[in-house]
């Protein structure tokens, strides 16, 4: 009976074992799963953020070089303009 006891306590502790083991090699993997899809979100997140501060800069490079390129002369007056003060008097 003796010999029955100790073999059965040790599948117990054999099996608690495994499954220990098995546990923290899947908190383990998990963590590293984690870790390598913060670094694809962050890596991700900065390369939107240079091609938004990219196109930010071609769109003020656009405005700066259409108001260089279009100046109406002093005195000029828009046709919308002209319509609203025709309509006023």
């Amino acid at each position: 009976m003796k010999l029955i006891l100790q073999i059965a306590l040790g599948v117990f502790l054999g099996t608690l074992a495994s499954q220990l083991t098995i546990d923290a090699w899947r908190d383990h993997q998990e963590n590293l799963a984690k870790q390598a899809a913060e670094t694809l979100r962050a890596e991700q997140e900065k390369v939107r953020l240079e091609q938004g501060e990219r196109i930010r800069n071609l769109l003020m490079q656009g405005r700066q070089d259409n108001t260089r390129a279009i100046k109406p002369p002093a005195g000029f007056v828009p046709d919308d303009a002209q319509a609203e003060m025709l309509k006023a008097e």
